[in-house]
């Protein structure tokens, strides 16, 4: 008797390991995501009113070290607040940086997860934006684990 085809969808249980996986990309973006946001408030809410100063008062082009104005200009940054957002919006930017790179660099659980993964790998301009061989090779980790069955060659 010939073999019956079953239109009856495939039951896929998720192992232990790819559970724990998927925990850990999801609190890891959860982590990134709110870094991410608390960049953007406060770029919104005090490093652009700090520039606006700064830009009204200086205009586009602030003073270097040893050009005129720069004492001045080194004493408002110290008196209007300027210089302590911009040591926040530094300390701001390295934690959202550094927990992208932690989410780039966790083994993607699912293929939305490596989706977003590789859009993280280009810039706006369409260059690609991989700083790190940790992060390229984890990808293609993930590619290769997600993609069974495919051909890649």
């Amino acid at each position: 008797m010939p073999a019956v085809a079953s239109a009856a969808p495939m039951l896929v249980c998720a192992t232990a390991d790819q559970i724990a996986d998927a925990r850990a990309w999801n609190a890891a973006m959860t982590h990134y995501l709110k870094a991410k946001a608390d960049g953007e408030t406060f770029d919104r809410e005090r490093l652009g009113p700090q520039l606006e100063a700064a830009r009204a008062k200086f205009g586009e082009e602030r003073p270097f070290k040893g050009q005129p104005g720069w004492a001045e200009y080194k004493e408002w940054c110290e008196a209007s607040g300027f210089s302590s957002v911009m040591k926040q919006w530094d300390d701001m930017a390295k934690a959202e940086g550094d927990a992208h790179v932690a989410l780039l660099k966790i083994p993607a659980p699912d293929m939305p997860a490596l989706r977003w993964k590789l859009e993280q790998t280009f810039d706006d301009d369409g260059e690609i934006a991989l700083w790190s061989e940790k992060i390229a090779l984890t990808i293609r980790s993930d590619f290769q684990r997600l993609l069974i069955g495919e051909s890649v060659a």
